[in-house]
């Protein structure tokens, strides 16, 4: 397994540096440059500027290839660069809305799971009964709906009916765990549905077959309960498309969000990409995103490793 997880960390090195390439040149695909924004906000407030000294003082006179190059090499000494619009380090940015993400995803991926795996296995031993298909109707409903259209709905119904808004401040939870739970709760619930759906219908599936095979058979037949059979049989020999699955939304922990940050103005990664997307602020965006890419592909990585873990037949080539 040692030499496996080597090989792993060494393909990370290629994969790192194609996402680079890639995010790079997507930006500059984009119409218009940050160039053009800025010039854009200091004509409107009246100051005249010579846009070729703002693009030599980004860097921006320079071809493409080169820019390219000039931040790998920042990104090899461990310098993300710096804002073009925020006066301050990409770092700093991405080390402040980074736990803010983190908030978010584990309370969505925590609540999930708490839904997802109990009723998985409450269906897969109560096949084809009436709650059965309740509770996987319902699991479809939470997949198919636009999961916008409900966080929409969940903000305007309750500012119509009673006046209620959710904060639009963020406060840490070690400051004030109230007032930051009643930010982060609904968009956390809504973050897992659609998750926990997926799941739920997985971990069924999953489970069902494992039930079928003849050592479950076996099992029963020596009079063991069903409880048992579920829970250390079948359970842990159909975890590991679930785990894959988990390891996915594990992931997506880091900018996973974007849609439910914008809407409930969280402060996280995945609104300050957007943002910095609309002021074409290139190296905030680069940054936001080859870290999320590295926390994926570790993430990738354990879940791999898990596998041999869940299941000791597994083997490493």
């Amino acid at each position: 397994m040692l030499k496996y997880t080597v090989k792993r960390i060494l393909l990370l090195i290629p994969t790192l540096f194609l996402v680079c390439l890639i995010v790079f040149m997507l930006l500059r695909f984009i119409p218009g440059d940050a160039v053009d924004a800025i010039v854009t906000r200091m004509t409107q407030a009246g100051q005249t500027v010579d846009a070729d000294a703002v693009r030599a003082k980004l860097g921006m006179d320079k071809p493409a290839i080169q820019q390219f190059f000039i931040w790998m090499g920042q990104i090899l000494r461990g310098d993300l660069g710096d804002s073009f619009f925020q006066y301050r380090s990409v770092q700093s940015i991405v080390n402040k809305q980074i736990p803010v993400s983190l908030e978010l995803g584990i309370i969505s991926l925590v609540l999930s799971n708490v839904i997802s795996i109990p009723l998985g296995l409450y269906c897969a031993a109560h096949q084809d009964s009436i709650s059965d298909y309740v509770i996987r109707v319902i699991a479809v409903i939470f997949m198919s709906v636009p999961m916008f259209w409900i966080a929409t709905l969940v903000l305007f119904y309750p500012a119509h009916w009673w006046g209620y808004a959710p904060p639009v401040k963020f406060v840490s939870f070690f400051e004030n765990p109230i007032k930051n739970m009643q930010m982060f709760l609904v968009p956390g619930i809504l973050g897992a549905l659609a998750q926990a759906g997926m799941q739920l219908r997985l971990v069924r599936t999953q489970v069902l077959d494992t039930l079928r095979q003849d050592y479950v058979r076996t099992a029963y037949a020596k009079g063991v309960k069903q409880k048992r059979v579920l829970h250390h049989h079948a359970f842990r020999n159909a975890m590991i498309p679930v785990i894959t699955i988990i390891g996915g939304s594990v992931g997506a922990l880091v900018g996973g969000n974007v849609i439910l940050e914008n809407i409930f103005n969280i402060p996280g990664i995945g609104s300050q990409i957007v943002t910095a997307l609309g002021q074409r602020d290139y190296p905030v965006v680069e940054g936001c995103v080859l870290v999320m890419s590295v926390f994926v592909m570790i993430v990738n990585l354990i879940v791999d490793l898990c596998y041999k873990w869940i299941d000791p037949r597994v083997k490493f080539d």
